[in-house]
């Protein structure tokens, strides 16, 4: 049978099967591995990325470490700062104390839990119910920024009393949340009970 096929078909028949063969290597070899070149690049890429990276942040370690290290002295500070719970009654007596100082009249004290998002910390939340002149209102409210313990002023509400007078007795109801510490007491707890 090959006898009767000639040069010409011959060569037809080896150039169609080379291009069968070229075709099929190119789809399935070459295809696939420029593919995978393509994906390979890209990975190296994003390693070399994540490599300088990687670099950025061990050269920042240092600072990062000494930053944390000053977090912590600011959070051992701040925990030194607080009073313990159990000298609380301290601290409320120090809020009458600089009213009497003052001349502010201190109705009624109440207190009441809140909520506190640090650990061995809690919020208690402190009513005031008030009566003085402007003025001596105005020199408590500096004696109570003065304090040295964490505590914030959340409402003041002020009413005039009946007095038709140049310098009113003004009725004031305050709000105000002081931290309080109940954890193992830190290793130097300076400033206990009342305010300085």
């Amino acid at each position: 049978m090959l006898a009767k096929i000639g040069q010409r078909e011959i060569a037809i028949i080896v150039i169609v099967l080379s291009l069968l063969a070229a075709g099929l290597w190119y789809f399935t070899w070459y295809q696939s591995a420029q593919t995978r070149i393509t994906e390979l690049s890209e990975e190296i890429d994003r390693l070399e990325l994540q490599k300088q990276r990687g670099l950025a942040a061990r050269k920042a370690l240092p600072q990062l470490e000494a930053t944390i290290r000053d977090y912590e002295a600011q959070i051992a500070e701040f925990l030194k700062a607080l009073p313990p719970r159990e000298e609380f009654a301290s601290v409320l007596r120090s809020l009458s104390d600089r009213a009497k100082a003052t001349g502010v009249t201190l109705r009624s004290i109440s207190r009441s839990p809140g909520e506190s998002p640090v650990e061995d910390v809690r919020a208690v939340n402190v009513t005031l119910s008030l009566e003085s002149p402007f003025p001596e209102l105005f020199v408590y409210l500096k004696r109570l920024e003065n304090m040295r313990r964490f505590s914030t002023i959340d409402g003041l509400a002020m009413t005039l009393g009946d007095q038709q007078t140049s310098n009113p007795v003004l009725n004031t109801n305050m709000t105000m949340t002081v931290y309080v510490y109940e954890g193992t007491p830190p290793e130097t707890l300076e400033e206990g009970g009342a305010g300085q």
